[in-house]
């Protein structure tokens, strides 16, 4: 069976709590304010006395006002910089600070005395400083000049369209009229007479200043220029002018060069003068003619040439055929390995400067060199000196000696040549420091004559714009309005009086809202039926206890509280019976307002008209429907959610005829999953086809999140509110969520136990409730007595 439509028979409410609409917050002050009425007048009337007894007895204040256009135009000294287009910013600006200083009003209110030009004779000016009206508002830290400082207001701009206009309007206020006037006169005459004399100062010396710029540049431009022909006049040859090149500088570096050349030279010749010297010392104590040959590998491949030269020569003067027939063969054959052992060691000596050690042409001279010393070691007895080369020749001693020589001879050359070099950088140096001063002394000419022609430009041309005869005027101002006799401006009775009518409305209005605020507990049963703006359903005062379980229900008594539940079946009835109304959920905002009580009530009332009823315990977090019922926990709403069980076995019948419960089961971690899954939508469909009406029973709105999970699923919702506890904003909040949440409230039931009088059923909303229809039977009377006893001695309502 689909879910039903939603109900359209319901109590007329004044205004639905339950929206968001503006009606609402007014219909809130619209109470406030008639609960409070008293207070609000009362603060309104003496606020508005206050504001009369003030105007009638106050100071009376006066102003006077003046109005000033102002305006710039071109002084011809800085182009567009200074056009009226910076009027608005910062002209106005210094206009208005100038008017509000110290200068122009205290030589305002204490001129000094002129002399005629004329005549020449001192004429005294008008000295308000000491103003009668004026000296009451003095004391120790304010005078004359801070007081009327403290009085004047300026406003720049027009009224409407014009208020962009550059307009000055000022205002002077103070307690005497012909004084305000008087005052306002000597600023404004003494503010334009500075104006006047600034623009004289400044416009007098603006000509002088420029001509006298003018020739100062002129002259010192010349001066530049003369210098600048004179130095080039004596500027050597060889100078050019910028961008040219210095020729002694390019020799000076060329000859620094070569004297680092020829001190590597020099470093190099001493090295080996040195080792040459330190080899002649060892061999003197040698007698090993091989020993001697390898001391020869000190001798340069250059000097070894050299040496070669004057070695042939030697060897050629003992080569003849008489020393040949002398000398047996194996000596010859000796001396020719020696002179081919020279020649190898200079062969090497210069391969390796060249390739060098590693290269296979040393490596193969080596291997030659170590062959030809063997052949020698053999011979050791024919490779004497004297038998290899006779007495004439050159001996290794010998020939390093010459290798000396050699080396002495080139220190010699290298030390001339460095004084030949050192002369010549020395002239080219100075030569080069002269062309550098020229240089820069050409450079610093052309810059001060482009400066001084920099400057000439600059002055032409403020020449050329400076017009002493009709622009350079300054500021062009003009007085619109002449101060005049104070009118006055304070105070104003009707504004006075308005301003304390207003004072003492808005402290009514405070006071009332937060005599309101901190009260927020509901007065009576109409305050809250127009609060929460939901049909009454009725109204009990007393339940019995939990503890009683089926026994304690009181729907099928004849009393007052039992008849509130037939009032509510009555109202909801129609609905019911029409199908409209199915399933309805019941909460509270907290816990302990009575809502399970009233469901139980409520189902046992509906079970008396035919009804089958059934009660689902939703409140899985604080069950408490098996206990009104007296029946078992177990196998409920949370086993059938969670799958463990069917839906025809979770529910149980109670005694109550036509009326069954489904328990809330076991305990769940997660109550509020459970009630949002698919599965309770299928629990609804199932028992609405199989009762006539179905009551849930759920946890508190503001306690927990589960109630605006379920109700959005039912066909409406009872909202139970215990009006002893409960607050304004909390019910208030708590039809909130409900309609937030999408939920539909059917009514409010309403526990008046613990409330004050307006409550009581004696004299109440409900007090007619307790009449002869109501009275019980004697026989029922000594049935209920012990129920009586238990309900008064039981003051808490068990959730």
């Amino acid at each position: 069976m689909a879910e039903s439509a939603k109900p359209t028979n319901r109590l007329p409410s004044r205004s639905p709590s339950n929206s968001t609409s503006d009606g609402e917050e007014t219909l809130d002050v619209l109470q406030i304010l008639s609960r409070q009425r008293w207070l609000i007048a009362f603060l309104s009337i003496a606020g508005l006395a206050a504001g009369v007894a003030y105007a009638l007895n106050a100071q009376v204040w006066y102003e006077s006002n003046a109005k000033v256009l102002i305006n710039q135009a071109s002084a011809g000294l800085g182009g567009d910089s200074t056009g009226t287009d910076m009027v608005d910013e910062d002209i106005l600006a210094n206009h208005m600070e100038l008017l509000l200083s110290r200068k122009i009003v205290g030589e305002a209110l204490d001129p000094e005395d002129v002399k005629d030009e004329e005549t020449g004779e001192l004429i005294k000016r008008e000295k308000l400083i000491d103003l009668p009206s004026v000296l009451p508002h003095l004391d120790e830290k304010t005078d004359a000049i801070d007081y009327v400082i403290d009085q004047l207001s300026i406003v720049r701009g027009g009224d409407g369209s014009a208020k962009t206009a550059r307009t000055l309007n000022i205002t002077f206020t103070h307690t005497d009229p012909d004084d305000a006037k008087r005052i306002l006169t000597a600023v404004m005459s003494r503010y334009q007479q500075f104006l006047i004399d600034q623009i004289d100062q400044v416009m007098s010396h603006a000509d002088k200043m420029v001509q006298e710029a003018k020739s100062v540049v002129q002259k010192n431009l010349k001066e530049a220029e003369d210098e600048y022909l004179a130095a080039r006049r004596k500027a050597p040859l060889s100078f050019q002018g910028e961008g040219s090149s210095n020729i002694y500088q390019d020799r000076y570096r060329r000859l620094q060069d070569e004297l680092l050349d020829l001190d590597i030279q020099e470093s190099t010749v001493k090295t080996r003068l040195a080792r040459v010297d330190e080899t002649l010392k060892e061999m003197d104590g040698s007698v090993d003619p091989i020993d001697q040959l390898d001391k020869l590998a000190l001798i340069d491949s250059e000097s070894l040439e050299r040496l070669g030269v004057f070695a042939g020569l030697q060897m050629n003067s003992a080569n003849t055929a008489e020393f040949k027939a002398a000398m047996p063969a194996k000596a010859e054959e000796a001396r020719t390995q020696i002179t081919h052992l020279l020649r190898l060691t200079s062969e090497k000596q210069r391969l390796t400067s060249v390739f060098g050690p590693g290269h296979p042409k040393v490596q193969e001279l080596e291997s030659e060199i170590t062959l030809v010393k063997e052949f020698l070691q053999d011979q050791k007895d024919l490779t004497s000196p004297a038998e290899m080369f006779g007495d004439s020749a050159l001996t290794p001693e010998g020939l390093l000696k010459a290798y000396v020589g050699f080396l002495q001879h080139d220190l010699a050359a290298l030390s001339e040549r460095r004084k030949e070099l050192e002369y010549l950088a020395d002239e080219a140096g100075k030569e080069a420091q002269t062309l550098i001063t020229y240089e820069l002394n050409d450079m610093m000419l052309r810059k001060a004559i482009a400066r001084q022609e920099a400057l000439f430009d600059g002055v032409v041309k403020q020449l050329h714009d400076l017009d002493t005869t009709s622009e350079l005027t300054g500021y062009l101002y003009e007085i619109l309005s002449i101060p005049r006799t104070g009118e006055k401006s304070w105070p104003k009775l009707p504004l006075c009086g308005l301003g304390g009518l207003m004072l003492g409305l808005f402290s009514g209005l405070f006071l009332a809202v937060a005599n309101d605020v901190r009260d927020g507990r509901f007065r009576s049963a109409a305050e809250l039926d127009e609060a929460i703006g939901l049909p009454s359903l009725g109204r009990v005062g007393k339940l019995n206890s939990i503890n009683q379980g089926i026994k304690g229900l009181i729907a099928t008594e004849l009393s007052p509280d039992a008849e509130a539940f037939r009032l509510g079946r009555t109202v909801l009835l129609p609905d019911i019976r029409s199908g409209k109304v199915r399933a309805i959920g019941f909460t509270s905002p907290m816990q302990g307002d009575g809502k399970s009580t009233v469901v139980s009530n409520f189902a046992v009332s509906f079970s008396q008209v035919g009804l089958k009823v059934l009660v689902i315990d939703a409140d899985l977090r604080r069950p408490s429907a098996h206990r009104y019922f007296s029946i078992g926990k177990e196998d409920g709403l949370c086993d059938v959610l969670e799958g463990r069980l069917e839906i025809p076995e979770s529910i149980k019948v109670t005694e109550a005829e036509n009326v069954s419960v489904m328990t809330a089961g076991s305990s769940s971690q997660t109550p509020a999953e459970l009630l949002q899954s698919q599965r309770l939508d299928e629990v609804l469909a199932v028992v609405r086809e199989d009762y006539d009406l179905v009551l849930v029973d759920l946890p508190p709105v503001l306690a927990v999140s589960d109630p605006v999970v379920v109700m959005p699923r039912l066909d409406g919702g009872i909202l139970v509110v215990k009006v002893a506890n409960v607050r304004r904003d909390e019910v208030v909040n708590t039809l909130r969520r409900i309609d937030s949440s999408g939920g539909e409230m059917l009514g409010c039931m309403l526990n008046a136990f613990g409330a004050g009088k307006k409550f009581d059923s004696d004299g109440g909303y409900y007090g007619y409730y307790k009449s002869d229809y109501t009275r019980p039977s004697s026989s029922t009377t000594r049935q209920a007595a012990p129920k009586a006893a238990t309900i008064s001695s039981n003051g808490r309502v068990a959730e």
